[in-house]
């Protein structure tokens, strides 16, 4: 996925590298973690889809001090996402990319794809996400200045 992200970013001319990786419990595994690149963006990743678990964490305090050394690396993402930086940027997610989904999933009632095969999927979700996004521009009245 980091591939991916950076052979778009590339292809667009951005400036700059990604610094911190914030995804969902579905990209977590030790391995993910250790295979990581060292130089590489800081990576922040739920470990549980269970929303009650999530929940339970948040009312966690703040862990002070360095991560011990004999930490498992459960236990290292663990103490990262309850740092007050982890906090602060894991919350980003949820005002970033989740809506788009929830808009897309729920109000465009866009939760399965129709269309069948990889290739299919693909123009059907780029249709998709063109839609979502003229809208967005149609609705904040930008519509006009995106087609000059």
């Amino acid at each position: 996925m980091l591939e991916r992200t950076n052979e778009e970013l590339t292809a667009v001319e951005a400036v700059g590298n990604v610094k911190v990786v914030l995804a969902d419990a579905g990209y977590y595994s030790e391995d993910n973690v250790l295979n990581a690149d060292p130089g590489g963006p800081e990576l922040l990743l739920a470990m549980s889809k269970d929303s009650k678990q999530r929940q339970a964490m948040k009312g966690k305090a703040c862990p002070r001090g360095r991560i011990p050394n004999d930490a498992t690396v459960k236990e290292r993402m663990e103490q990262k996402l309850l740092t007050k930086q982890g906090k602060k940027l894991y919350k980003w997610r949820s005002q970033t990319v989740e809506p788009v989904f929830g808009q897309i999933k729920e109000g465009r009632a866009c939760g399965r794809f129709l269309r069948r095969g990889l290739a299919a999927a693909r123009s059907e979700w780029r249709l998709i996400c063109a839609a979502h996004n003229l809208l967005k521009l149609w609705r904040s009245g930008k519509l006009h200045l995106a087609m000059q």
